[in-house]
Order: structure tokens, then C-alpha cells, then sequence
């Protein structure tokens, strides 16, 4: 994509699942769908939106009085292009 359009996988996405969901529940009401793993970040006085993973890892850890302990940490993983359509973000 050129510098003048932009990724709008996040909203289009959004859209075509509140149709598919609104279609296969009619007898409901106020459907709303968003997606999530999104973030906003600030870069150059800029807010912008991103897509990010959770990424969880853990191991086992030796104690001085002997056995182990496992420990466990997550981290989230902001991506740098759309998972979707692969436009760098």
C-alpha cells in the first residue's frame, strides 16, 4: 500500500463479523463485535493503533535448598505488520 491508504483490516474485519454474526442470530438485539489484541502506542507525538500477542513462558527454576520452582512470565509482542494483510504498520 502506498503512503496514502492505509490498513483497515481491524474496522472491515470488524464489519464483516457483525453481519456474519447478526445473520446467524436475528432474534437478538444491538450486536457488536470488536476484535482484540489491539493496542495504541505513541510514536513521534503520533498515537497510533497495533495488533499485539500475549506471549506466555515458563520454566523451572533451581532453589538453593534443593528441588525447583517453576516461574512463569508474560510479555506482549506488538506487531510491526498487520497479520491480515501484511502492511507494515
Amino acid at each position: 500500500m502506498s503512503d496514502d491508504k492505509k490498513c483497515n483490516c481491524k474496522a472491515d474485519l470488524e464489519a464483516k463479523l457483525l453481519e456474519r454474526f447478526k445473520e446467524h442470530s436475528p432474534e437478538a438485539t444491538e450486536h457488536g463485535v470488536s476484535l482484540q489484541g489491539y493496542t495504541l502506542l505513541i510514536e513521534d507525538n503520533r498515537l497510533r493503533q497495533a495488533g499485539y500477542m500475549t506471549a506466555a513462558a515458563s520454566a523451572l527454576y533451581p532453589l538453593k535448598k534443593g528441588g525447583t520452582k517453576l516461574k512463569k512470565i508474560t510479555q506482549n509482542m506488538i506487531f510491526t505488520f498487520c497479520p491480515f494483510c501484511g502492511e507494515k504498520y
